[in-house]
């Protein structure tokens, strides 16, 4: 995979603020960061404007870039937001959604179900992967780009990821009980079920944020030094949803 500096700085800051890695309030210096990473402040000050413009950071005079502390209830009307983008979403692919793409969805949900009580980060990571593709198709299949822009501007929310690692995996399950739910609206093109099942999916996740202890999270200074083995730029290594600039949506 061929990718800018920028692109890789982005995508690595990104999933490290969305984890929960660097908290809110985390000051990110370009200087620190390029040395962390190995590159010039040119990339990283490309990464930094763009996770402004998402949203994540901001920018403060003669400060720097200041990662946004979000809070449980503005993480929890993320989700309600997305619950009406996506249910949207739902409700026009049924009507417009492909055949070869029911028959994908198909397939994530069983090849989810072989991960979906995982506990090792390889599992989880891949369960992550999966779910995500299983709601890109859907809002894909909706085949509306300004929909499809505003979902992606709404995207994660920050220590999503870690919730998803940490759960017990009971609620994944139920999760990928719920796709199963939401493909069957699908297969019947049925445009008002699919539109309920996809917003009682994403408002369930909404309610689990409620029981999050965002208390325990250990965070790393950006621009701390990092495991001898890690290798953050590794183009390989970083998830090609990001690289497109496209939303995980991970309910």
């Amino acid at each position: 995979m061929s990718v800018t500096g920028g692109q890789a700085a982005f995508a690595y800051l990104r999933g490290r603020i969305l984890s929960g890695e660097i908290p809110g309030n985390a000051t990110l210096r370009e200087q620190a960061l390029a040395e962390e990473l190995g590159v010039s402040r040119t990339p990283i000050r490309e990464a930094l404007r763009r996770l402004d413009e998402t949203g994540l950071v901001e920018f403060v005079p003669n400060k720097g870039a200041t990662v946004i502390a979000w809070t449980t209830e503005q993480m929890r009307e993320t989700y309600y937001l997305r619950a009406m983008l996506e249910s949207r979403a739902a409700g026009l692919a049924a009507v417009r959604i492909s055949d070869g793409d029911l028959d994908r969805l198909a397939e994530l949900i069983t090849l989810m179900d072989d991960v979906v009580l995982a506990k090792d980060d390889a599992g989880i990571s891949r369960l992550g992967e999966l779910n995500a593709e299983f709601h890109r198709i859907i809002v894909t299949a909706a085949a509306n780009a300004q929909l499809t822009r505003l979902t992606v501007f709404v995207g994660r929310v920050p220590l999503m990821a870690k919730a998803f690692r940490r759960d017990s995996g009971s609620f994944r399950a139920v999760s990928n009980h719920h796709h199963r739910d939401i493909l069957a609206a699908l297969r019947s093109h049925d445009a008002l079920w699919a539109s309920t099942s996809m917003r009682s999916h994403i408002l369930a996740a909404r309610n689990s944020v409620q029981s999050w202890d965002q208390g325990d999270a250990t965070a790393v200074t950006p621009g701390a030094a990092q495991p001898a083995d890690a290798n953050p730029l590794d183009a390989e290594a970083i998830d090609a949803a990001d690289l497109a600039d496209l939303a995980d949506f991970t309910p």
